[in-house]
């Protein structure tokens, strides 16, 4: 069994699974723009009742909700790949000081649960009834939260990155040389004289 491929899938999984979800939070967020637009008769009848100002309020709210839970769902979820990583590599001997990259990863997946998502989510249900003129500084405060996170995160998959470029490198030295190996010299006089 080649854990090296088997590493490689786990980190895959992993980076593949953040990536999703930013884009299903940035979707989230610019879903409620489009369904203020929205021109169906319907939820223009609902807009119009609950107000457009009170209706983005709900949508805002709503986003939040969605984004917190699923930020702090994945958090959770990248525990068990990122020990799987860990233990996929300390039993491939070549890969143990690789060791330190998934650890690492899971530090920052860490940071990002414990202290940068709590506050992102208390902050956007504070703000999501709040009129958008209104309370800059937590509003300044929330995007820097963002920023944060999406540093961190890319600091994450970056690492990730790197893990996965140095699990292929290692990989395909060996294959090259085996490969030398066969066109030397050395191994086609040793092949006639068999």
């Amino acid at each position: 069994m080649h854990l090296r491929r088997v590493a490689a899938f786990v980190l895959g999984a992993w980076l593949a699974g953040s990536l999703m979800v930013w884009m299903v939070c940035f979707n989230n967020v610019a879903s409620i723009d489009q369904a203020m637009q929205n021109t169906e008769s319907e939820a223009r009848q609902v807009i119009a009742e609950t107000g457009t100002e009170s209706a983005k309020m709900f949508l805002s709210s709503l986003s939040a909700m969605e984004n917190t839970r699923l930020l702090s769902g994945w958090e959770f979820g990248q525990a068990p790949l990122g020990l799987l990583a860990i233990v996929v590599l300390f039993l491939e001997r070549p890969s143990r000081l690789l060791i330190v990259l998934p650890v690492v990863m899971l530090l920052l997946v860490g940071f990002e649960h414990f202290l940068i998502t709590p506050e992102i989510g208390w902050l956007s249900q504070a703000l999501a009834f709040v009129p958008d003129g209104t309370a800059v500084a937590q509003r300044g405060r929330l995007e820097n939260m963002y920023r944060i996170y999406g540093f961190v995160d890319a600091a994450k998959v970056l690492t990730g990155g790197g893990l996965a470029i140095l699990l292929f490198a290692m990989r395909s030295g060996r294959q090259g040389r085996r490969t030398r190996r066969t066109d030397s010299p050395d191994f086609v006089e040793r092949r006639a004289a068999v």
